[in-house]
């Protein structure tokens, strides 16, 4: 039986083949390994009289790298109210989109994830310092502490991930559409606290129920007594809440713009990423993803989180009040 070298191209394997008398997919595939769908193909063009030789294509021509073009593409690309692909950022400039990357890479820009800029004055860095100070000479209250704070989950995004960029960007509005779930929750160096799920926005009032809810199961986690953190949003610097947790329990006052000083930022990062992974489709089962990742926290899982406080303090005094990296 007859059979061909792989070194042939195929159609060129095909087209001995067919001349050979082997006229169906199947004995093409067996004796040329060719695939059968691409057999059919050329087993078509042999009906038809159609040679077995490779069409030959005029090269496209390539657009020079001219000073415009290259102004064009980076202008386009520091667009940052609008993410463009590189095909796209090569279509609205008419150039390819690999010289749209050979201009990027050669002009300093990388592809990398939307950053929030965080703004901290020469105010803000003294105080976050003044705050470490003030942690560290108070350690032993760092196993009563419970850390608060609330997170949104959105069901759908449309703001992109990852943006050609040569600079750290700014988000100017989260650019959300849809329906979306608010949640509240506490952890503990003893374990999470339960957590609270909701879809209207928070107000004080609501806000203090949450908390009345969540003192007898606080004060069950911790007889001895508890210390109560909260950041400085809008709705816990209420007079109201103020004044009712004055009333309940020591608080923690904390400095502004400062999640990488609060372990529950790092656990609303991790939730977050955990259930982007599952994709709910709908406001029920967001609801599911969420309740049923936060049962997932142990005292386990908490205690690096606990354990990396001290660690944070001395880097937020070594930076000068400066963000820190965690």
């Amino acid at each position: 039986m007859m059979e061909v070298e792989d070194k042939i191209p195929p159609k060129v394997r095909a087209k001995v083949l067919w001349d050979a008398g082997f006229r169906t997919p199947d004995s093409l595939f067996r004796r040329g390994k060719i695939n059968p769908r691409t057999a059919e193909r050329y087993i078509k063009d042999f009906r038809e009289g159609l040679s077995s030789e490779r069409r030959l294509y005029t090269p496209r021509e390539k657009p020079k790298q001219t000073p415009q073009i290259i102004k064009k593409v980076i202008q386009k690309a520091r667009n940052t109210d609008k993410a463009e692909s590189l095909r796209t950022l090569g279509t609205s400039s008419k150039v390819s989109h690999t010289q749209v990357k050979i201009i990027l890479d050669q002009n300093g820009f990388t592809y990398k994830k939307n950053q929030k800029k965080i703004l901290l004055t020469e105010e803000r860095k003294a105080k976050r310092v003044k705050y470490a100070e003030e942690m560290l000479d108070r350690e032993h209250d760092w196993p009563f502490t419970v850390f608060t704070d609330e997170a949104s989950f959105w069901l759908s995004k449309s703001e992109p991930n990852y943006r050609w960029t040569d600079e750290s960007m700014e988000i100017k509005g989260r650019g959300t559409h849809g329906p979306k779930i608010h949640v509240w929750g506490g952890i503990t160096a003893r374990g999470p606290l339960k957590l609270e799920v909701f879809e209207s926005n928070l107000i004080a009032e609501d806000y203090i129920k949450i908390v009345k809810r969540k003192v007898k199961e606080m004060d069950d986690i911790y007889p001895e007594g508890w210390i109560w953190q909260q950041d400085g949003s809008g709705v816990h610097r209420a007079n109201l809440v103020k004044d009712f947790l004055n009333s309940v329990e020591n608080t923690l006052d904390f400095p502004a713009y400062s999640p990488d000083l609060s372990p529950i930022e790092n656990i609303w990062g991790w939730l977050k990423n955990e259930v982007n992974r599952e994709m709910p489709k709908t406001v029920d089962s967001l609801k599911r993803c969420i309740q049923k990742h936060w049962r997932r926290l142990s005292v386990d899982f908490l205690a690096p989180y606990f354990e990396s406080l001290p660690k944070r303090m001395h880097m937020i005094i070594e930076n000068n009040g400066n963000k820190i990296k965690y």
